[in-house]
């Protein structure tokens, strides 16, 4: 049954029992601004000793003026009867544990000043609502009531929004994302996405979202810079909280220096968030290290990609003689075979290890492990997009845990 969640205003409300089944409607209903009447034949539950319960049996006449009405005695002949009367009398009815006597079901709440998170099973399982109600419980920050007052006065000032966030979404998967990346997320009103954002990433937004795709891959630009700035810029001057969704950590080829300087200028902060780097959870996840003591001492993060799709080879340099630290590429899987011509052209020696992961921390994760020599084999072996790892601490990776499929070239 797919229920209406509402949220009702202050109704005048007819208990009827005064047992635990009526206490626990009690609880909930006086943590609010209802007017509630009380009758019962008896009172079995402590909880009413201090109540104003009117002791007395039920008469149909008792059901007038109210607006809703809820039979907690476990009658189910009153339940019928009063289903009867609803239209007569006009009210809603909730008849506890007897369903198909219900005009609405109660949630399980939790409250907090103004705020009331309400879960239902649409009468399936109160007790599944009531954990489910808990785990939310257990995850939100404590606020005070000076918070939901503050909140009160910004709803009633014209709506601005003075900061646009910039968001890591690291490699791809939500478990990879920072509570902070995450907590930012949630309170979207407009994001704008880029194309190495998932689905899963993007679920996490709210329904209520204008979800904006914004993708550039190499030589597939759908939006220039200069609009996806303008696009940002508009929808943070409408009022809008708006946001950047970005591939792995925005502080490594994410232009966020770019994007900062540009919304500074036109009067708004950019607020970064860090990720998780592709360029360290591909070799956390694969078991191909980057640093290994008496191997590498360090690691050189790089780019193959340069603007206009054009090929950046000039980090190979590094790779000549006794180089005692490892190279990390990004956007490396399409210029394969170049990385290992222009290796070659200078001398570099081609049996350096070397290693493509691709799918990082996702289900078709693979690793191809092989040298400098075979990186167009490599790379034919594992989809896009893929980090290359290249150095002799990738040797060492036959002996660690990994994640994934990985394969080792003979």
């Amino acid at each position: 049954m797919k229920i209406l969640p509402i949220a009702l205003t202050p109704k005048k409300i007819l208990l009827i029992g005064a047992g635990q089944a009526a206490a626990l409607k009690a609880r909930g209903i006086l943590e609010s601004d209802c007017d509630l009447t009380i009758i019962a034949r008896e009172i079995k539950d402590d909880f009413f000793a201090d109540k104003n319960v009117t002791i007395a049996p039920f008469a149909p006449e008792n059901l007038a003026g109210f607006e809703i009405v809820i039979n907690a005695t476990g009658d189910f002949a009153l339940s019928e009867k009063l289903w009867n009367l609803r239209k007569e009398f006009g009210f809603i009815l909730n008849s506890v544990d007897t369903p198909d006597f219900c005009d609405f079901y109660f949630t399980a709440n939790h409250r907090e000043g103004d705020l009331c998170v309400s879960v239902s099973t649409g009468g399936a399982s109160p007790a599944f609502a009531r954990k489910t109600r808990d785990l939310i419980k257990a995850v939100l920050p404590a606020r005070d009531e000076n918070f939901y007052a503050s909140l009160r006065e910004k709803r009633a000032e014209p709506r601005s929004a003075d900061t646009i966030y910039l968001i890591s979404c690291g490699a791809g998967k939500k478990e990879n994302l920072t509570i902070k990346a995450l907590n930012a997320i949630k309170n979207l009103e407009a994001a704008l996405i880029d194309a190495l954002i998932g689905d899963e990433i993007t679920r996490l937004l709210p329904e209520s979202c204008e979800k904006i795709y914004v993708g550039k891959q190499k030589g597939a630009h759908s939006f220039s810079q200069d609009e996806i700035n303008e696009i940002a810029l508009n929808r943070a001057r409408s009022g809008k909280v708006t946001g950047r969704l970005k591939g792995g950590d925005l502080a490594l080829f994410g232009r966020f220096y770019e994007e900062a300087a540009t919304f500074a200028a036109a009067g708004f902060k950019a607020e970064a968030i860090n990720g998780v780097s592709s360029a360290f959870a591909a070799s956390a996840a694969s078991g191909v290290p980057i640093t290994l003591r008496g191997v590498s001492a360090g690691a050189l993060i790089v780019s193959a990609h340069l603007k206009e799709s054009l090929f950046n080879g000039d980090w190979i340099e590094f790779l000549r003689g006794d180089f005692k630290y490892t190279i990390v590429v990004l956007m490396a899987h399409s210029f394969a075979g170049k990385i290992t011509a222009k290796a070659y052209e200078i001398g570099v020696d081609l049996t350096i290890p070397a290693a493509f992961v691709s799918a990082i921390d996702g289900a078709e994760q693979t690793a191809i492990v092989g040298d400098l020599a075979r990186l167009e084999i490599m790379a034919a072996r594992c989809g896009k997009p893929a980090i290359l790892i290249i150095g002799k601490a990738v040797a060492a990776a036959a002996d660690l845990p990994r994640g994934g499929e990985r394969e080792f070239l003979p």
